[in-house]
């Protein structure tokens, strides 16, 4: 019998060995998830328009030859592991051509420092792209409860204290007491911190692992986490 892993995206990355849908299931779920990760590191490196291909063919390959199914247990986290078969991949693609683009602008890139080593600039995308989906769910739980407005309000005081007096100006413009809109800013990053934790923890294949990545991710992230 085949050893049990937690029912996680990285035991879902390790049963893709078994058969075609688990290896569809993996790859279409890295795809969705995790291209803007993988593109920036090959943006980082290629430039824009090779970093396009590279992505593209990685994910391709990484499907067609199932990857997956060599995830070493050592590395303990998906990004570790992603890390390791990027950069086996850029290994190859250098081999054949060799490129030294400026990085494209994104979204993400724009909260990356460029000057950083590159191995600091992925985990840097890396911890951004686990923020934006724990986001996007916070902002579906609020929105359910009719507090969407509330929320996107209160997001963008999450990364340091308010200034004095912004409080109050926030809670005049939602109509609420500055006292009521303070305890409403600590249940947001509660429950931001929560919803980091849930993202990062289906991403690592034990608590000891996922326990040595939150620390990781709460260094990179700083105040946020």
């Amino acid at each position: 019998m085949p050893p049990q892993f937690p029912s996680t995206k990285w035991s879902l990355i390790r049963a893709s060995a078994i058969d075609e849908p688990h290896r569809r299931r993996a790859f279409e779920e890295l795809a969705t998830e995790y291209r803007r990760a993988i593109l920036a590191f090959f943006r980082a490196r290629l430039g824009s328009q090779e970093a396009d291909d590279a992505t593209q063919e990685f994910l391709t390959i990484s499907y067609e030859r199932a990857w997956w199914s060599r995830a070493d247990a050592m590395a303990g986290s998906f990004r570790g592991f992603l890390l390791l078969l990027l950069r086996r991949h850029l290994g190859r693609l250098r081999q054949s051509a060799m490129t030294g683009c400026v990085p494209d602008a994104s979204e993400i890139d724009h909260l990356v420092d460029a000057a950083a080593p590159m191995d600091l600039q992925f985990d840097r995308r890396f911890a951004l792209v686990l923020t934006a989906r724990a986001l996007d769910q916070l902002r579906l739980d609020y929105q359910r409860r009719d507090r969407g407005a509330l929320v996107e309000r209160l997001l963008p005081l999450l990364s340091s204290a308010p200034e004095y007096g912004e409080l109050k100006i926030a809670a005049h413009e939602l109509g609420l007491a500055p006292n009521t809109l303070s305890v409403e800013l600590k249940r947001l990053r509660s429950r931001l911190q929560a919803r980091l934790r849930d993202e990062l923890r289906e991403l690592c294949l034990d608590e000891v692992s996922f326990e040595a990545e939150w620390k990781f991710l709460r260094q990179i992230l700083g105040p946020v986490s």
